[in-house]
């Protein structure tokens, strides 16, 4: 196949008057499971590279549908929350991270725990595992992923079952998936935060299947690039990638090469539950890098 055209836009660090920014912490799910691990890896990669604090989250029905007393029931949880504790506490020691269990409460499900927990600590970033399954058209993304993603100030960290333990460098290099203005937009307003104590490198990239960008395609790629840059710290510098692949199909595969030749770490788009959910522009792509790609998926809602 004929190597995809492309042109680049390049931008620097700004003079930007100095803003403070403060500590904050990044809360992955953790429920032992070798995937939920290979998230923890990614997180206290990410944790590390902005200087945040990781903080382990496993969260814990106090009250177990088990066939003994309830008293019997909520100690034996209470045991398995610290046998997990102390199980983890290795691993998160190497990312100078702590662990923690939280309880559903009356009523409370899953996703809102985790939302709860993730609020209390003040949190930037939320990372979970996504399910492992050869179907993952329908069950790759679970219920959870898809109510902590309504929650629009909280950006999401997704890793899938081709997810492979993350390339320390320096800096740290994102490759933003943005197709739109209004999703571009998003993206870089509600990472701002969780990237702005150090430096990243962002890549932006559309991928044209539709002939080559016209002129004024140019224009509107080179101000939706100027919109992120603007809106990011000024630590970081962005560069733009517009690419042309031969038919829609290829936008994947092209997709990925990317994220290879910048030595992206992760993606990074803007989309929706109800996108993912019926497998529309932005939820369909984010599915089909959580199948495909060794890299994680940083997700934000786009309303």
């Amino acid at each position: 196949m004929p190597r995809p055209s492309c042109c680049c836009v390049k931008y620097g660090r700004r003079a930007r008057a100095s803003e403070e920014v403060r500590m904050a912490r990044v809360v992955v799910g953790l429920d032992g499971s070798a995937q939920s691990l290979q998230t923890l890896e990614h997180a206290g990669r990410f944790a590390r590279a902005f200087e945040h604090e990781l903080v382990g989250v496993h969260v814990v029905d106090p009250v177990p549908e088990e066939t003994i007393s309830p008293e019997k029931g909520r100690l034996r949880v209470a045991q398995r929350a610290a046998k997990l504790e102390r199980d983890l506490a290795g691993d998160l020691a190497r990312f100078d991270g702590r662990m923690r269990t939280v309880y559903l409460r009356p009523g409370e499900k899953v996703a809102p725990a985790l939302v709860r927990a993730a609020a209390e600590e003040g949190a930037v970033l939320l990372a979970l595992a996504t399910r492992s399954t050869g179907r993952w058209r329908r069950t790759l993304l679970g219920s959870v992923a898809l109510e902590v993603l309504d929650h629009d100030h909280l950006p999401l960290m997704l890793t899938g079952p081709a997810i492979e333990p993350p390339l320390t460098k320096d800096g740290y290099r994102l490759l933003f998936l943005s197709d739109e203005a209004v999703g571009a937009a998003a993206l870089a307003r509600l990472l701002h935060a969780a990237m702005a104590r150090a430096e990243a490198r962002v890549t932006v990239l559309h991928v044209n299947a539709e002939g080559e960008a016209s002129h004024l395609d140019r224009i509107a790629f080179e101000h939706r690039v100027a919109r992120i840059e603007g809106l990011l710290s000024p630590n970081d510098t962005v560069t733009g990638r517009l690419e042309r692949v031969a038919s829609p199909e290829d936008v994947l595969a092209r997709t990925i090469e990317v994220a290879a030749e910048t030595g992206a770490e992760a993606f990074a788009l803007a989309t929706s539950s109800h996108r993912l959910k019926r497998r529309l522009w932005g939820g369909s792509t984010a599915l089909s890098l959580l199948a495909r790609s060794r890299l994680p998926l940083i997700v934000v809602s786009r309303l």
